[in-house]
């Protein structure tokens, strides 16, 4: 599963890691074959984490060390490695919480895959509802993207959008905020009560102009050039997260699909 072609064909991925592991484990996701070795073995956390595997009957494979060195794709491997079944889908619209304003992400041609992570793993920490990608933007199910996610990924809703989604988007009643560098309206002075939809975009050169949506910029000294799009998003939606906590809106949990 180490390429695009290979896991969109398969409906497969590589999940690496205890953390993540467990977190597919946890939340259902269906594994095809975990691979470990005595590495993660030396302490309780780790033999639980393999007996759990399989008290649910996960195919398991022992492999030695210096095997898992080689089968790793990171510099210092936890000894294991899991392959799930695990696809990003299609909407053509949001999924709306039952009760209290929504709250959505889209990614708008984010190229790198831990920026693209990090945002998922601040959406789902913000309590937004789901995250929206568009084409041009990496691979949801690259390795890569997985581990920045920490397992987040597994816990909100990460769904494709069609490149004309802002239409559909209004028409459900979402306000869509578009972030700039500069000369947007300030993150802070907008109404986060409200159903929203705020889109970020490529690293280098922003977002292209987003029918219907208002920009907004995060605020910075005059010697600072710009953001992390990461960072930049989890400001905001901590902020949209502050503003909700004291209006009484508790974040919902996410209709997962």
């Amino acid at each position: 599963m180490t390429s695009h072609t290979a896991r969109e064909k398969n409906g497969r991925t590589v999940v690496e890691g205890r953390r993540m592991v467990a977190e597919a484990l946890s939340s259902g996701v269906p594994f095809r074959q975990v691979v470990y070795s005595t590495r993660v073995l030396q302490d309780v956390d780790g033999k639980n984490l393999i007996a759990r595997l399989q008290a649910q009957s996960v195919p398991l494979l022992y492999v030695t060390d210096r095997l898992m060195d080689e089968i790793s794709g990171v510099e210092t491997p936890q000894g294991v490695v899991g392959i799930v079944s695990w696809m990003v889908g299609e909407r053509d619209t949001f999924p709306l919480p039952s009760a209290g304003p929504a709250l959505f992400v889209v990614a708008e041609g984010i190229q790198d895959p831990g920026n693209l992570g990090t945002l998922i793993r601040a959406a789902q920490a913000a309590g937004a509802h789901g995250v929206g990608v568009t084409k041009g933007t990496v691979e949801v199910m690259n390795p890569k993207t997985l581990r920045s996610g920490a397992g987040s990924i597994f816990r909100i809703p990460v769904f494709r959008l069609p490149s004309e989604w802002t239409d559909q988007a209004l028409a459900q009643g979402l306000a869509v905020y578009s972030t700039q560098i500069a000369d947007g309206n300030p993150y802070d002075r907008e109404d986060w009560t409200k159903p929203v939809v705020v889109v970020l975009g490529n690293e280098g050169n922003g977002l292209a102009e987003v029918p219907g949506a208002k920009p907004i910029s995060v605020p910075m000294v005059p010697t600072a050039n710009s953001l992390n799009v990461a960072i930049a998003g989890s400001v905001i939606l901590f902020h949209a997260a502050s503003q909700r906590r004291a209006h009484g809106l508790l974040p919902t949990p996410p209709h997962m699909v």
